[in-house]
């Protein structure tokens, strides 16, 4: 196969789980936030272990750096924590996800600020993601009880980036 063509399969696949679980979040809101913290447990944890794995074997690309994996080990943390203990983080989930959330705001856009100076493409979508990330993140602290429309639209967003940056592995796209 043409290296030119090539796709990051394992981030795809971990880009459409998320999608999934992101509808689910948003037309069944009323499950409970410990099946909520199991699901979105299992989905984080997923899409870590491939940013993870994606990151060794992309790690010489232009404009990649340690805050992928970063990032990368703040998605499996937050995942083991919600399969450990979903029972216990069904009580204070809204904030504690809100704490990553913004976390993974702010990483997505220094990300995008270095892409940028770089020849990397992709910078914008990354700032965007990133506002939109802070955004959720504040929102659990305000109206915690909309917790699962804000969780849709943060999963989601991790979705669609993983599946845009495993399309266009071969690029060097791959920034976070």
């Amino acid at each position: 196969m043409d290296a030119t063509k090539r796709h990051d399969w394992g981030l795809i696949v971990a880009g459409i789980l998320l999608i999934i679980c992101s509808f689910v979040f948003f037309f069944w809101p009323g499950l409970t936030l410990v099946s909520l913290a199991a699901i979105a447990g299992a989905a984080f944890l997923v899409a870590g272990i491939f940013d993870i794995i994606a990151y060794i074997r992309m790690r010489k690309a232009e404009g990649l750096s340690a805050w992928a994996v970063v990032y990368a080990i703040c998605d499996i943390i937050l995942g083991f924590l919600l399969l450990v203990h979903p029972l216990l983080f069904a009580a204070v989930i809204p904030w504690v996800v809100g704490v990553f959330f913004v976390a993974f705001g702010i990483m997505e856009i220094v990300l995008a600020v270095r892409a940028r100076g770089g020849s990397v493409n992709g910078w914008g979508w990354l700032i965007f993601s990133g506002i939109i990330s802070i955004l959720c993140g504040l929102m659990f602290f305000v109206s915690p009880e909309s917790f699962s429309i804000f969780l849709s639209v943060f999963v989601l967003m991790r979705g669609i980036s993983m599946i845009y940056y495993g399309w266009n592995a071969s690029k060097g796209l791959y920034v976070a």
